[in-house]
C-alpha cells in the first residue's frame, strides 16, 4: 500500500510520498482520502490489505458522493409517483431492505420461471410472464424508491450506492430469465449472445463512472428507467399471445418480398431457418455494440491522454474473457445446459462487476485480469472444450459446482465489503441505528 501511495503522490508532485507526513491523524486521514489510485495501470496484483478494501479506500468512501447522470423525460414525470409511494413507507424501514424486497421480486421471478423452463428453451404458462412483468416493475419501482427512502429517514450513505447497484448487477440474470422465458431461445448461442451484451453494458456503465465519477443513466431520452418498464410491459402483453407461433415463426414471413428477392439463392436457406427470436438477439446486440461505443467515446472524451485511454482499456479485459467465453464452449454443452452456464458465469460477471462498483467509490486501482474469472474459464470453457471423454454427469456436477462456487465468492465479496464499510461509517445494513444523544446535540 505504501508503495502504491508514494508512487501515486511522486507521480502527481508531492515528493514527501506517503512516508514524509509530520501532521496530525486528522490531516493523515485527509491525506489517505485523498488518495486516488484509478488511474494507475495494473495487470493482476491488487493492492487491498483486508478483505477487500484498503485504509485509503474506506476513507474515500467515506467521502464519497454519487454524482448521477441525465434524467429523461419519463424520469421526471413518474419522480412525483415514486416519491409518493416512498412515503408510505414506516420511517423506522432501511433503505437497504427496500432494495431487498425489490431484489426478491427479482429472485422470486428467476425462480418460478427455472420451474417451468429449465433450460429456456420451453414455452413458460402465460401467469408466469405476467408474474415476471409484474415483477420487474417492481423491482424498478422500489429500486426507484430506496434512495428517496434513504434522504426521508437521513440515512443516505455510500453504502447505499453500493447495494442499489449491486442488487441491480445480480438482477440482470433475472432480466435474462424474463427474456428466455418468451423468447425460448436457450440451448443456442443466441441466447448468450444476448447475456454477454447485457452483461457488459452494465460493466461498461461501472466503468465509465470509475474515471468520469458520473454513472450514465441515459442516452437522450431512452435509459434504464425506459428499458426497466419497457421489459415488464412486454412481459406483460406475451402472456396474451401464442408466443411460440410468434417467436419461432421463420424471418422469410415478415420480411417484404422486395427484400427476401435481395438475398442470393445460395443464402435463402437461412432465411427460413433463421427466426424472429435470433433476428431479434442480433438487433439487441447490434444495439449494445451502439452503447459500447458511446461510452467508450464520453470515456475517452474525459480522459483526453492517450495512455490513460490504453490504461482504461485494459480493464475490459477479464469482462471481454468473459463475454468471448460463452462462444468457445461445444455446443452440444451449450444445449444441455444453458441455465448453468448462464448462472455461472451470470454471478463470475457480478462479482468483477461489484468489484469495479466498490473500487470507483474507494478510488482504488482495478486490475486487468481478475482472478475470478479463471475458474469458469479454465474448468468450464478450456477443460470441457480439451477432455472428450468426460460425461454428461461429469460436465453437469462441474458447471454446477462451478455455480456453488461463484455463489460463495460473491457472497463472501459482497459480505467483507459491508462489513468494513458499515464498520467504518458507524451503520447497520439493515437495520436504521438509532443516534445517541450526543450525535442528536451534535
Amino acid at each position: 500500500s505504501a508503495a502504491m501511495v508514494e508512487a501515486y503522490s511522486i507521480v502527481h508532485g508531492d515528493p514527501k510520498g506517503s512516508t514524509g507526513m509530520d501532521s496530525s491523524s486528522k490531516e493523515h486521514d485527509k491525506h489517505h482520502a485523498d488518495i486516488d489510485l484509478t488511474q494507475m495501470h495494473v495487470w493482476v496484483w491488487e493492492d487491498a490489505e483486508s478483505s477487500v478494501l484498503t485504509k485509503e479506500g474506506l476513507e474515500n468512501i467515506a467521502n464519497h458522493t454519487y454524482t448521477p447522470g441525465s434524467y429523461t423525460v419519463l424520469d421526471t414525470a413518474l419522480n412525483p409517483i415514486w416519491s409518493a409511494l416512498t412515503d408510505m413507507l414506516p420511517m423506522n424501514l432501511a433503505p437497504n431492505m427496500v432494495t431487498t424486497l425489490g431484489g426478491l421480486h427479482c429472485g422470486f421471478a428467476y425462480a418460478v420461471t427455472w420451474y417451468y423452463s429449465p433450460n429456456f428453451e420451453l414455452a413458460v404458462p402465460d401467469w408466469v410472464c405476467v408474474l415476471n412483468g409484474y415483477c420487474t416493475i417492481a423491482y424498478y419501482t422500489l429500486d426507484c424508491m430506496d434512495g428517496k427512502q434513504a434522504r426521508r429517514t437521513g440515512t443516505s450513505s455510500p453504502l447505499g450506492q453500493l447495494f442499489d447497484h449491486g442488487f441491480d448487477c445480480i438482477c440482470n440474470l433475472a432480466h435474462l430469465s424474463n427474456i428466455g422465458a418468451f423468447a425460448m431461445f436457450g440451448g443456442s448461442y443466441y441466447y448468450f449472445m444476448v447475456q454477454a451484451t447485457i452483461q457488459f453494458c452494465f460493466f461498461m456503465a461501472q466503468w465509465e463512472e470509475y474515471y468520469t465519477h458520473i454513472l450514465p443513466h441515459a442516452t437522450g431520452n431512452i435509459g434504464v428507467t425506459e428499458v426497466n418498464y419497457a421489459m415488464g410491459l412486454i412481459s406483460l402483453l406475451n402472456g396474451l399471445f401464442d408466443r411460440e407461433a410468434v417467436y419461432k415463426a421463420p424471418v422469410n414471413e415478415i420480411l417484404p418480398e422486395a427484400i427476401l428477392n435481395m438475398v442470393p439463392e445460395s443464402y435463402t436457406h437461412y432465411t427460413e431457418e433463421y427466426e424472429i427470436r435470433h433476428f431479434l438477439a442480433v438487433m439487441w446486440t447490434i444495439f449494445s455494440f451502439g452503447l459500447i461505443s458511446l461510452s467508450f467515446v464520453r470515456t475517452f472524451s474525459y480522459l483526453k491522454d492517450p495512455w490513460m485511454c490504453a490504461v482504461a482499456t485494459s480493464k475490459l479485459l477479464s469482462p471481454a474473457l468473459l463475454s468471448l467465453g460463452f462462444f468457445w464452449i461445444q455446443p452440444v454443452v451449450i444445449r444441455d445446459f444453458s441455465r448453468e452456464i448462464s448462472v455461472a458465469f451470470g454471478l463470475a460477471f457480478s462479482i468483477i462487476t461489484k468489484k469495479m462498483i466498490i473500487y470507483s467509490m474507494a478510488k482504488m486501482s482495478f486490475a486487468a485480469l481478475q482472478f475470478d474469472i479463471l475458474p469458469v474459464l479454465v474448468l468450464g470453457v478450456l477443460w470441457n472444450q480439451f477432455d472428450h471423454n468426460m460425461t454428461k454427469p461429469g460436465v453437469e456436477l462441474l458447471w454446477r459446482s462451478l455455480c456453488v462456487w461463484y455463489a460463495y465468492r460473491l457472497i463472501s465479496f459482497a459480505r467483507g465489503a459491508i462489513n468494513e464499510i458499515c464498520a467504518r461509517l458507524d451503520i447497520n445494513c439493515f437495520t436504521i441505528k438509532q443516534k445517541n444523544e450526543k450525535d442528536k446535540t451534535e
